[in-house]
């Protein structure tokens, strides 16, 4: 019944492979076209698999396109796949935060059906979800937007800064504007550093299998720490040959096979 529902609601918000999506821009032109083609329609279809299957064929071909993430993690979503569901929302909009909605409101709805199988079987369930200061205040913002208020607010700063220099009258509006382009500009600075993951230990990650086992060092064999459930996000905080170590919001760490894992941040190479 919760699985249902939730499908409903996603193919009422966002249908896959209808004209409102963008087609992928790649530099593998038609050949990448067709097989976006092809797994909006085996997406249109009910064919989950073969969806999976196309839109996993243009990621692992290099292409990290919003759109491809959003509808892979629908078909995953579909599939009743919800941690994978989970990771490809994220990585939608880690490209685009604004995306009217969708993918916010579909990714809440992957974690609270997640959340609502998980507790017919165990009783109550909650996935650890990141809370950080600085996803909190900049979460919202693309980094295009971040880099064009850094060039705008550069701009103003030094234009303030040169007429303070050689003005011979000082106006009123000068100090306000060199000290609101100046904060605008370590706002923005500040905003795409966190974008690139400078105020983290690590690359964001999702935990995809159901249960995560966290060990003491990147081998099956050594003492279990705890573990981490699908859903859960952590960082991915060093690696070791086929192994992560992987740090939970909780503070929880401890090493684990790389393939129970799925890195939101496509640049850092798992998943």
């Amino acid at each position: 019944m919760i699985r249902a529902c939730y499908i409903t609601l996603l193919l009422l918000a966002s249908p896959i492979g209808v004209a409102a999506q963008q087609p992928v821009e790649a530099s593998g032109g038609s050949s990448l076209a067709a097989i976006f083609e092809a797994a909006n329609i085996a997406a249109s279809r009910g064919d989950h698999a073969g969806a999976i299957s196309n839109y996993r064929k243009l990621t692992e071909a290099g292409v990290h396109d919003p759109d491809v993430y959003f509808n892979l993690a629908t078909s995953f979503a579909q599939s009743g796949d919800y941690a994978r569901a989970i990771l490809h929302y994220e990585r939608a909009l880690s490209l685009r935060p604004n995306d009217g909605g969708k993918a916010s409101d579909n990714l809440r709805a992957a974690e609270k059906a997640l959340e609502e199988q998980r507790a017919e079987v165990e009783g109550e369930a909650m996935i650890r979800r990141s809370s950080s200061i600085s996803d909190a205040i900049f979460g919202g913002l693309s980094e295009d937007a971040l880099a064009i208020g850094l060039l705008v607010a550069n701009l103003l700063f030094f234009l303030a800064l040169g007429w303070a220099a050689v003005g011979r009258r000082r106006n009123r509006w000068l100090y306000p504007l060199l000290i609101s382009s100046g904060l605008a500009l370590t706002f923005c600075a500040l905003g795409l550093g966190a974008k690139a993951g400078l105020l983290r230990d690590g690359p964001r990650a999702v935990a995809l299998d159901d249960r995560v086992i966290l060990r003491e060092g990147p081998d099956p064999r050594a003492q279990v720490r705890g573990e981490a459930r699908a859903g859960d996000r952590g960082q991915i905080v060093d690696r070791d040959r086929d192994f992560v170590k992987l740090r939970l919001v909780s503070g929880l760490e401890g090493w684990t096979p790389s393939s129970g894992v799925g890195a939101i941040d496509r640049n850092d190479g798992v998943h």
